[in-house]
Order: C-alpha cells, then structure tokens, then sequence
C-alpha cells in the first residue's frame, strides 16, 4: 500500500541533528519511538492511521536513518532515553501521547517516569526490561544478538537486491511486505557505485544490544505514573518472564495487553492491529 509521505525535518538535540517526521494529523501531538536498528519511516502503516487522532510525529534515533552519528560514538540507552527527552523538548511539545517499540518502548516509559507530565499516555510494544532472574536467557539472548547484527549483510546490489536478500529469511520473511519496502528503501542509502549499504551500520546496533542489561528500565517503569498500555510477546514470556510478573503486579495506572504466540516484531507483521489497538488506548478521554 501507498502512504502519503511525511515532511522531513531536522532538530538538533544533546549535539546530534535528528531526523525527525511530521506525518501530519490534527490534534496534540503523538510521537513514534522506533526500534533498535530500525528507523521512524517505516512505522508508516500505524502512523496514517494515529492522524485519526492527533498530529503524529517520529524521528531517527542517533546513527540510524538519516540523523547524525553519535558524538564520541556513545550509543547506550541512557543516551537513547536523553535524546528523546530533548526530541520533545526541541519540537516544543509540553506533554505528548506516545508508541514505542522494543528499545523505543523502554526509552517511552523511562521518560515517563523521569519527566512526568512530559508523557501523557502511551503504548509500549514490548519494551525490553531485565530483572535479575532472567539475567541468564537475556544475556544469552543479548550474546546471540550481537553476534547475529555484527555478521549481518551491510551492502546490496539494488533495493530490489535487498528485498529479495532480507525477505527470504527471518526476520524479515514475516514482515508486511510495505513495511519491508519502506526498510529497505529508506533505511539503505546509495553508494558511489551504485549499491545500496544500510544506514544504521550493524556496528552500532550492536553496541546498543550490548549495553542494554546496563539500563534498568524496570526500575524507571515501575515508578511511572503515566497512564501505560503494555503489549507483551511470545519474546517477553519465553526471555524475560520475572520482568513481566513485576510489571503485572506493580505497574501502576497500566494494563498488559497479553500476545503470547506473536513475535517481537510485531508492528512490522501485524500493522493494522497495533494501529487499532494504539488508536484505541491513546484516543480516549
């Protein structure tokens, strides 16, 4: 499907130029946190159809997509956490609705609790958060992952290259074939040859996978008052199941919403679920 395609931007925040999207929309504003690796564009399907209810924004996280590397190559997910602070601070917005995914989710609900009122509501699909008794299966998990990103293909022939090279296999094989597209048109860029080379170098999606059992983004969720709608996927009850108890039984003002059979990457399998559930939860009153 054919998107309308969102006016581009940039802002510069903590010394970082930030790409950021304006998909248009009336009302307060509702910002996109994307995934580790991944980039704002390709949120496309959920972001059409949150216009619905408000002007929808996202933005390229430090060293992926079109936004600047990182001063000092520092990629953590503290820095992640600032630099979406400073995304909100920076657009001018006093208080937003928001989506985040994996990492993005964590950096969501971490503001929320660091700055309350700056979030005023949001979805969090499956935020990675670790607790000591799942430390053995994600840390392991953690270890696979950077392995897998550091041997991962950087450079193609074509984007049709790309298409064909990244959906034959997971996990890319099960994504929603325009989502796939906007992946890999706008998350690779050209080279002087002609070729196509990924914009976020594997490199620093590793570094972030590395560092993530260094951030306690339990501890900062569990303290935020922000009214929260947590998506939780096969990932989290299989890697992370002490984790989710925790946000079970001391979440406050939240609710899990259980996928017990869906993968992690689930917005980019199942869009108009995610946007229907998003638009459902930030809309109300």
């Amino acid at each position: 499907m054919n998107y309308d395609q969102p006016r581009d931007g940039y802002v510069n925040v903590n010394g970082i130029n930030l790409h950021y999207l304006d998909w248009g929309g009336t009302g307060s504003p509702i910002v996109i946190v994307h995934a580790t690796g991944f980039l704002g564009r390709i949120y496309a399907p959920i972001a059409h159809e949150l216009r619905a209810i408000g002007h929808v924004f996202g933005y390229d996280q430090r060293g992926h997509g079109d936004s600047g590397p990182a001063p000092n190559e520092e990629y953590n997910w503290s820095a992640t956490v600032a630099d979406l602070r400073g995304f909100i601070a920076a657009m001018g917005f006093e208080s937003v609705r928001g989506l985040g995914h994996s990492a993005g989710a964590t950096a969501l609900g971490a503001v929320s609790a660091l700055s309350p009122g700056l979030v005023s509501r949001a979805v969090l699909v499956d935020p990675i958060v670790h607790d000591a008794t799942d430390r053995s299966a994600s840390q392991s998990r953690g270890q696979a992952l950077v392995a897998g990103t550091l041997k991962r293909r950087r450079v193609f022939d074509s984007v049709e290259h790309a298409m064909s090279h990244l959906g034959a296999k997971p996990p890319f094989d099960t994504w929603d074939k325009s989502i796939l597209r906007a992946y890999c048109d706008h998350g690779t860029r050209e080279r002087a040859d002609g070729t196509r080379e990924l914009k976020c170098d594997p490199a620093v999606e590793a570094k972030l996978y590395a560092t993530s059992r260094d951030f306690d983004g339990l501890s900062l969720l569990l303290k935020s008052e922000t009214r929260l709608l947590v998506i939780s996927t096969k990932q989290a009850h299989e890697l992370r199941p002490s984790a989710l108890n925790h946000l079970r039984s001391e979440l406050k003002n939240a609710r899990i919403l259980d996928f017990p059979e869906a993968n992690h990457l689930l917005p980019m399998e199942s869009p108009a679920e995610i946007a229907r559930i998003a638009v459902g939860f930030l809309g109300e009153k």
